[in-house]
Parts: C-alpha cells; structure tokens; sequence
C-alpha cells in the first residue's frame, strides 16, 4: 500500500506543512520557569528582599547595589523553624576608573545576620542610625588594621577580608567599646569576591551582576523565622585591600572599608510551599 504522503503531492505538501508550523510553534514556547525550592542553595525565593546603592568609588564610577532577601520555612531541620538568607550584588552599567589600579587588589562583600536590631538611617549607608557614628567610624578603622596587618605579615590568604572576619568572629577585637558587644556573635560571616585588580595591565575583573536565580551566596540560618529575621539589621561590609601576591601598601587609608546596614520587612508568614 502506497503511504499517505505519497498518495498525493497536494497532501504531502500539507501534512509536511502541518509538521513545520508544529515545530516552530513549540521552539516559540516559553521555557518553563525554574521553581525554587528552599532547599536549593543555588536561588532565593523571597519572602522579603530589599536593596541599597553603595558608591564604591574610586575603582567602580557609578554606585553599585546590594541586594538582600531571604526565604523562610517553618519546619527546617528538627522541624523547627529555619531561614534561608541570600545577597548578591548588582552593577547597572559599571565603568572602572583604570587610573587607580596600582596594585593588585582585592575587592570582597560581607553579610553579617542575627543578634542585631535597630532602625538603619543616616551615613555609613544606614549603619549610624544603627550604633552611631563612633562605632562606624572606629568599625571602618578596626578593619583597616587589620587588612593592614595581615597584608604586612607575608603569611598566605587568598581572600582578606573573609581571613580577618574569622578572625575577629573568634576572638572579638577588645578595642571596639563604642560598638554593641553583639557585633560578633554569629557563628559566621559569609563574604564573597566581586572585583580584581590586576598589574601591570591595569584591569579590573567584575564578577557579573547576581538576581534572585543566581545570588553571590546563600546560606541557612537555624531557629529563625521570617518574622524574626525581618527585625534583624544585615550589616554589608565592602572591601577593597591588596591581594596576597602585592606589596603591603604605604598606609591604612589606602585600605577601603564601606558599610551598609538593611533591613527586609515580611508580612511575617513563611514559605510554605518549599519545604
């Protein structure tokens, strides 16, 4: 028996047809969107997110901004409640000033969450209406230091802000009186890099602007629920120090420490639908 399409060039060239408009239509089809659950560490699907521009001059010319948000679920491990917290980074457009790229440099983010409450506003990007313009200011000093320090001992670090904040989350630095004891009562402080400066080329690498699908880092917090972690200050440390394989620089004010102080209000209730 003859097949169907060969039975009649008007037909065949139908049905032929019929396959062609299939076949675009489905490669026109959207992708499904990718769910994510909360226990995938590699998005956030926030139940709260918030976001605040930090100018990062000299190197960086336009502000860039830290965004912030986290997930929640009521029944975590042990069924007790649990968070899942997220900050990346966002650069609209960036431009490198190329003539400050003397040394080789590198340029980390921080995210310090829990045991701290208060109201963000004023300078240091919220920070001061948090614990007031002298811990600020001696905050922003202490850290200088210690980049400094550890950039002059010649011991290896790859990353220096991230080498110094465990540090300090060990052994709390005792010169600090005019910020709130607190501070360092966390079991950890994630950082992460977002630029490298290099020489004698005078580049800056950028790592590429995060989203909910792709934060700069996520991590879990344990017996935390949203609305609990809505009254909690995230305090962002920036940094921008020599990198290991650089000479120790002239200075502490050739150091660059930024901070930022959020907070991401909930409507209380967790997430539900990804445990």
């Amino acid at each position: 028996m003859k097949s169907f399409v060969s039975s009649s060039p008007v037909m065949g060239f139908l049905f032929s047809s019929f396959w062609a408009v299939l076949v675009l239509v489905l490669f026109l089809q959207p992708a499904a969107a990718q769910i994510c659950t909360f226990w995938d560490s590699s998005c956030v699907d926030p139940v709260a997110q918030t976001a605040v521009p930090v100018d990062f001059r000299p190197l960086i010319i336009r502000d860039i901004s830290l965004y912030y948000a986290y997930d929640a679920n009521p029944r975590g491990k042990g069924q007790e409640p649990m968070t899942k917290t997220g900050f990346w980074l966002s650069f609209d457009n960036p431009r490198v000033d190329k003539s400050v790229i003397t040394a080789n440099r590198t340029s980390e983010v921080a995210l310090r969450i829990g045991n701290m409450t208060g109201t963000p506003g004023g300078d240091n990007n919220g920070c001061d209406g948090v614990w007031g313009t002298d811990c600020s200011r001696d905050l922003k000093r202490a850290l200088k230091h210690a980049l400094f320090h550890l950039s002059s001992t010649g011991d290896y670090y790859s990353r220096p802000l991230e080498t110094i904040l465990n540090q300090m989350v060990v052994s709390p630095p005792t010169t600090l009186t005019s910020c709130p004891p607190q501070l360092w009562d966390v079991g950890t402080i994630p950082v992460e890099i977002f630029a490298q400066e290099t020489i004698p080329d005078q580049e800056a690498t950028l790592y590429s602007s995060g989203s909910t699908d792709d934060p700069l880092k996520t991590w879990y917090i344990d017996n935390m629920t949203a609305h609990e972690q809505a009254q909690q200050v995230a305090v962002a440390i920036l940094s921008r120090a020599p990198s290991y394989d650089s000479e120790p620089p002239d200075s502490q004010e050739d150091i660059q420490i930024e901070l930022a102080c959020v907070q991401a209000p909930s409507g209380g209730s967790s997430a539900t639908s990804n445990s």
